[in-house]
């Protein structure tokens, strides 16, 4: 899986949030009440009673911030829908630019909910006493401020990224599953191939070659280059360097001309072992190879046009090489 396709599952259900406040308010509760049990028992009894304090805790914070917690995951949601975040990347990076990217309506959402929790706020506690002067004074005016925003900044930190992380995690495990059922589906549905011969191929594939020690056969496509030196024809792998029974031009008319390419009068080059190519002088370039010693070979201006473009061409069927430390023939090309 490459990406989660966001449903939202959870973060559309903002009652979710709710409960989810809940359960955080009894959790902090309960963290006081066990930490400093005497301070509570006073302030208890300075309430007068259990009940007066649980009706304070009520209207004083946990309704109020009801609202705070439904206008947060709103505007998260509308968030999603305006900026069409619909995917998040199966990566660490991804996962933290896609909560990078949320953090901004997080931040700038006291300036919408803060009027309706104070709102709120004003009508649980001033009741019946309202008055217009006090609200706006207290309740409106004096909460925009730093200090004010400053107690918010964690709370609403919590209360919209946990609510975030939760759906996300949702949305991955409700995607894996569906995958997951989908290839059993598939597996019961299809019935086994049958293993398909390689088809044949009417280019060179395999060549015999030979240094001090014996002879070797190798693929083709192991091969960084063919060159000629002293009339006889070499072909550089992996392994080392040998000798071939074949001409140049014989070995450019039956090699694949998609992975190789004769580079000039003496070389022809391996397409899986172009590291890159660079400008050199008097019209000159260098060709350099993903060997252990990046070997460079000096082309003329007349042939690198098409060079470049045998580099682009399509190679669809281009298989991948291992990793240059256990085959050096890992590569791909980089025009400076």
């Amino acid at each position: 899986m490459e990406a989660v396709k966001l449903t939202r599952s959870f973060l559309k259900k903002p009652l979710y949030s709710v409960y989810l406040l809940l359960g955080v308010v009894l959790l902090v509760e309960g963290i006081g009440w066990t930490a400093t049990y005497h301070a509570k028992i006073d302030r208890v009894n300075t309430y007068g009673g259990f009940i007066p304090y649980l009706g304070i805790l009520l209207r004083g914070f946990f309704i109020p911030e009801i609202f705070t917690t439904y206008i947060l995951i709103i505007l998260i949601n509308r968030y999603h829908d305006y900026f069409k975040i619909d995917t998040v990347p199966c990566t660490l990076r991804g996962v933290s630019r896609y909560e990078a990217l949320l953090l901004p309506v997080i931040l700038l959402s006291f300036i919408v909910f803060n009027p309706v929790t104070e709102s709120v706020r004003f009508l649980l506690e001033a009741f019946p006493d309202y008055s217009f002067s006090n609200y706006w004074r207290s309740y409106i005016t004096g909460t925009f401020t730093w200090n004010v925003y400053l107690r918010y900044v964690a709370p609403i930190l919590l209360i919209g990224y946990i609510p975030i992380n939760i759906s996300l995690i949702s949305d991955y495990f409700t995607q894996r599953q569906q995958e997951q059922e989908e290839a059993k589906q598939l597996a019961v549905l299809e019935p086994p191939l049958l293993p398909a011969s390689p088809p044949s191929s009417p280019y060179l594939m395999h060549i015999k070659g030979r240094d001090a020690q014996g002879e070797l056969d190798f693929p083709t496509s192991d091969v960084f280059y063919f060159t000629v030196e002293d009339r006889a024809c070499y072909a550089v792998v992996p392994k080392g360097r040998y000798v071939v029974s074949k001409a140049l031009t014989e070995l450019e008319n039956e090699l694949d001309p998609t992975q190789f390419f004769r580079v000039k009068r003496d070389y022809i080059v391996n397409r899986k072992a172009v590291l890159n190519y660079a400008y050199w002088e008097n019209g000159k370039y260098i060709v350099r190879l993903n060997t252990h010693d990046h070997y460079e070979i000096v082309v003329p201006r007349a042939r690198m046009q098409e060079f470049r473009e045998w580099l682009q061409a399509d190679q669809r069927d281009q298989r991948s090489f291992a990793d240059s430390d256990q085959d050096p023939l890992l590569m791909t090309h980089q025009p400076l």
